[in-house]
């Protein structure tokens, strides 16, 4: 049994910078109008169309909608009626992304509840599309080798993916990484991630409600859905662990609770805390808590042999010598991280230097999947047991139901509900 994962230097180490500094029509240059589409129209979704549109306007170009889906008609319209697309391309139900593909949009952006993430993505690159993929890419082992075969599939018809991991088009984070990869800390030994805040929307069941509806409609309380909050929130600051560092963790060994979850709702911890070792004697200790009237905090720390790094924040050496940040990674770029990936995105396209960020949502993805998976179970579980270790309790630890079961013409099945994850044995 091949027991190793080899995944490029590329995935952790590319950050985008260099693309998109300003905007592109030069003289003579027409400005080119990009045709989107947009899976999944919820904050997030929303969020997405306007940044893409922002982006394009920031490069002398302009993106229009031409088509919109979302499991729920209303959201669909909504999103047509306001960005001037004809209703008759709002299409519903969770067969609705295959009427997207069918018009003749160029990009088409991914932002429904993460299970729903590897079908789609393997649709729109049988489609030809060139895709936004908003992170998490998966809730399971199943799910991220499926994206991940997405991702080559894409790779091989030469389309673009860029991943919702922003902080690796964000200024604050671009010019300090440089440096820090550099050496300007030394060698990194050890970090800590903080996702410490209080809970989010409650939508309670309601009448004649369909399975497949409700698990729509309250999708983030289930961990077949999301991925539980390591997966679909934290992931944010366990890939900036991952990019500064330059590899990906081995294992994780992990604790999480669930203590004032709604009853009733949902199966989710709301407090987990995750040790990952890096190799090298490196290991970086991620916590993250979902209650209210408790302390807040969010972010990534890695300290290193000469010095520490607040990502986003301050290089501090030991030794009180100045550091010089790469302010020149960065000139003339947008502050806002949401606009700029869409921009480096659609900079790729246009100067034929496709990104492909697949592989790096996929990577940061698992790692956040063996956290929550150890803390379900109590065991340590290593990168290889989710992606090539067939032999492992871990590789078929998946979702009862899958994003295909929602296509079905029976109702999906329900998971526990008021309940969750008891690690060990009596």
């Amino acid at each position: 049994m091949k027991d190793s994962v080899t995944v490029s230097r590329r995935a952790f180490l590319a950050g985008a910078g260099a693309l998109a500094a300003a905007p592109s029509i030069g003289l003579g240059q027409a400005q080119r109008v990009f045709k989107i589409a947009i899976v999944g129209c919820g904050g997030r979704g929303t969020g997405a169309v306007k940044d893409i549109m922002a982006a394009a306007e920031r490069l002398g170009h302009k993106a229009v909608l031409v088509a919109a889906a979302d499991f729920f008609p209303e959201k669909a319209v909504t999103m047509c009626k306001t960005h001037g697309c004809d209703e008759k391309f709002a299409f519903s139900g969770a067969g609705g992304y295959r009427k997207v593909l069918e018009t003749d949009a160029e990009i088409v952006l991914l932002a429904t509840p993460p299970v729903f993430r590897p079908l789609h993505l393997e649709a729109c690159v049988k489609a030809g599309k060139h895709i936004f993929a908003e992170k998490p890419i998966a809730t399971d082992p199943a799910g991220l080798r499926h994206f991940l075969k997405g991702v080559a599939d894409a790779k091989a018809k030469n389309l673009s993916i860029l991943s919702g991991t922003l902080h690796r088009h964000s200024n604050r984070f671009l010019r300090q990484i440089g440096p820090v990869q550099n050496g300007a800390i030394g060698r990194i030994l050890a970090g800590q991630v903080y996702r410490c805040h209080g809970g989010i929307w409650v939508r309670p069941r309601r009448p004649q409600e369909s399975n497949a509806s409700y698990l729509c409609h309250n999708w983030y309380h289930f961990w077949e859905m999301s991925g539980d909050q390591a997966t679909e929130q934290a992931i944010h600051e366990i890939d900036l662990a991952n990019w500064f560092i330059g590899r990906f963790p081995k294992t994780a060994m992990a604790i999480g609770a669930r203590h004032r979850r709604p009853a009733g709702i949902g199966n989710i911890y709301d407090c987990w805390a995750i040790d990952y070792d890096y190799g090298e004697s490196v290991h970086v200790q991620a916590i993250g808590r979902h209650i209210k009237g408790c302390s807040d905090r969010c972010g990534t720390i890695l300290v290193g042999s000469e010095g520490e790094v607040s990502c986003g924040g301050k290089i501090i050496r030991f030794d009180g010598k100045p550091v010089e940040y790469d302010e020149e990674r960065i000139k003339n770029r947008h502050e806002n991280g949401l606009i700029m990936e869409h921009a480096d995105f659609l900079q790729g396209i246009l100067a034929g230097k496709l990104l492909n960020e697949g592989e790096q949502v996929a990577m940061s993805t698992a790692t956040t999947i063996m956290g929550t998976l150890s803390a379900y179970t109590g065991r340590t579980v290593r990168i290889t047991d989710l992606l090539t270790n067939t032999d492992s309790e871990f590789y078929n630890m998946n979702a009862r139901f899958t994003a295909a079961d929602f296509e079905r013409d029976v109702d999906v099945v329900m998971p526990p509900e008021g309940v969750a994850a008891v690690p060990g044995k009596e």
